[in-house]
């Protein structure tokens, strides 16, 4: 179908998933060791190596609301994300998924908006549901500048 993208839901929490363009999810990789950095906000776990990189791993639940993790366990995973904004500062950050991230194909007709629903943080675009799933769709410029700024600054 012409009207497809191919997307991949990262489920964030129990009842939360992050929706996003598979362009945009450069790897999904088990969970590895988190390196801490010092003096940051709640929602950035760490850093991790990837590919000769060290890459800030975020936690979106926390990010906008939620829970932190208790104890990080084998069935977590790790979505590194390709930076739109400013990739000569970060090309890449990584965020936390508990759970499998599934590739999904998404027609303009699959897709519908949560107007109804009011969006706590500025760190989500919209709500949607896909296939009877819901699912934030992240602001990414919110995210991105945000991020900077507590790493660099």
């Amino acid at each position: 179908m012409e009207n497809e993208i191919r997307a991949v839901m990262i489920p964030i929490d129990t009842e939360r998933k992050v929706l996003l363009p598979n362009a945009m999810v450069a790897e999904v990789m088990s969970l590895r060791n988190i390196e801490k950095i010092d003096d940051v906000e709640p929602w950035v776990m760490g850093q991790i190596s990837w590919r000769g990189w060290d890459l800030p791993l975020i936690d979106f639940a926390v990010l906008t609301g939620g829970e932190p993790v208790d104890e990080l366990n084998k069935t977590y995973n790790i979505a590194v994300l390709k930076c739109i904004n400013r990739p000569e500062d970060m090309p890449y950050f990584a965020i936390l998924s508990r759970g499998i991230p599934k590739l999904q194909l998404v027609s303009r007709g699959d897709m519908q908006l949560h107007e109804d629903r009011s969006i706590n943080h500025n760190a989500i675009a919209s709500l949607v549901s896909i296939h009877d799933e819901t699912a934030d769709i992240p602001n990414m410029n919110y995210l991105e500048w945000s991020l900077l700024a507590v790493i660099n600054p």
